[in-house]
């Protein structure tokens, strides 16, 4: 029998550091690729941060504050902000036909013969007892937001010119016709007629409404309550095209809803600033919108995200969104996100994008991160990444439809079920985002 041998325990200790060092390295999270990919871009300065334009935020405030009207002005501009009161949207009626056949009968009886008692009327609640925003029993005071823009024009056009003053040297022909023209009048009066009367006083003061003083409404424009008494709306005046000689207006209304959705619009003169148009920015997610200059140089566009990649894989806390610029040229509004100008923008978005980087539903977070990661000129490094950590137990927006949605957002063609690489690449396209080198 050959005798037992034994390792001795240095032999053992280093046959263990092997066996440790030959085990793979554990891969790094997804927040930590993408911090150490993106590392240069944690300390990007922020954007857009100075802004000393004229604007009026408001609303939202406490139940049973009514809101105040404001205003403001800026050179030739005057912007007030005015409420009316408005009907809440009413249900649409239900034909008695479509009623369930118990909702047309009669209340049971409660002994044979009789009906039950009504109950007795609920007395009027004292008008001094009320919240400002209660105007009786059950009753809410919702109100919209008008905004109204007077232009007060440096160089009006001139009035139709007057009837011209006789020149000295036709005097005597001037007053021989004026002569004349008095006795035919009084010829065409019969005798015991008066003479026509002068013109009434409120003729003449129609005569004079017809000739407006002072600055003139070029624009008036109402919201809805979404539901408040106190909505939320900003108006601003800024400087968004510098291809007229006066500021704009930026109008922008909150709709109501879960995290939804603003209403922008803006006022703008044409190119010698004689006629003014209201411009339709869009409708975006989140509350109201102010311009922002993001470039430093005076001119202010729209810093928003691009809606398309809300829900688009993921729920919409789980989305994130890259940067979209929107700018007013020649009085046309502009996708302008491409603009070189703007990188430093980007950078300043990405930064914000990669501080909290999901570690579950991921794919919601990728898609906005390589859309991103392509305005910066670095879409082929985050594809790559994106292939390596993507989500592939979800099958969020992997249904692809060969027709356009139904109004329901229904496919009315067939469906066919992708990866979300292939979804995200068509996305990606369709949205003028091209993943490049």
């Amino acid at each position: 029998m050959s005798p037992t041998r034994y390792l001795s325990p240095a032999l053992l200790g280093v046959l263990g550091l092997v066996v440790v060092s030959a085990a793979p390295a554990a891969e790094p999270s997804l927040g930590d690729a993408v911090k150490t990919t993106d590392s240069k871009y944690l300390d990007a300065p922020e954007t857009g941060m100075v802004d000393e334009s004229p604007k009026i935020v408001v609303g939202g405030g406490e139940d049973g504050l009514p809101p105040l009207d404001e205003e403001m002005s800026f050179g030739p501009l005057r912007v007030t902000l005015t409420y009316v009161e408005v009907e809440p949207e009413e249900a649409p009626e239900v034909p008695a036909d479509a009623l369930p056949a118990e909702a047309g009968a009669m209340p049971a009886e409660t002994e044979a013969g009789e009906m039950p008692a009504e109950e007795p009327p609920v007395e009027d609640i004292p008008e001094e007892a009320m919240l400002p925003e209660e105007t009786g029993l059950g009753e809410r005071v919702y109100r919209a937001p008008v905004v109204t823009v007077y232009f007060d024009d440096p160089n009006p056009p001139a009035k139709p010119a007057e009837a011209q003053e006789p020149a000295a040297g036709d005097a005597p022909e001037a007053e021989a016709a004026a002569a004349t023209d008095i006795d035919q009048n009084e010829d065409q009066n019969a005798p015991g007629e008066d003479a026509a009367e002068p013109e009434s006083a409120e003729a003449q003061e129609a005569a004079e409404a017809q000739e407006p003083a002072g600055p003139r409404i070029v624009a008036t424009l109402q919201g809805n309550s979404g539901g408040s008494a106190d909505p939320p709306v900003s108006v601003q005046i800024a400087e968004l095209d510098p291809s007229n000689p006066y500021p704009e207006v930026v109008v922008s209304f909150f709709t109501g809803g879960a995290h939804c959705c603003s209403v922008t619009s803006v006022i703008t003169s044409n190119a010698d600033g004689s006629e003014w148009k209201t411009v339709d920015v869009g409708e975006f997610d989140g509350g109201p919108m102010v311009a922002v200059d993001l470039v430093g140089d005076g001119h202010f566009e729209f810093e928003t995200r691009d809606n398309a990649f809300l829900y688009a894989f993921a729920c919409y806390a789980c989305s994130e969104a890259p940067l979209q610029v929107l700018a007013l040229e020649d009085g046309k509004m502009k996708d302008v996100s491409e603009d070189a100008r703007f990188k430093g923008a980007h950078a300043a978005w990405l930064k914000t994008m990669i501080v909290g980087v999901p570690e579950k539903e991921v794919n919601g977070f990728l898609a906005g991160y390589v859309a991103q990661k392509i305005r910066l000129g670095e879409g082929k490094q985050a594809w790559d990444l994106m292939l390596k950590y993507y989500d592939r137990n979800t099958d969020w927006g992997l249904e692809l439809c060969d027709q356009d949605l139904d109004d329901t957002g229904e496919c009315p063609g067939e469906t066919t079920k992708v990866t979300f690489p292939e979804a995200l690449e068509r996305m990606l396209n369709e949205n003028g985002y091209k993943i490049g080198g």
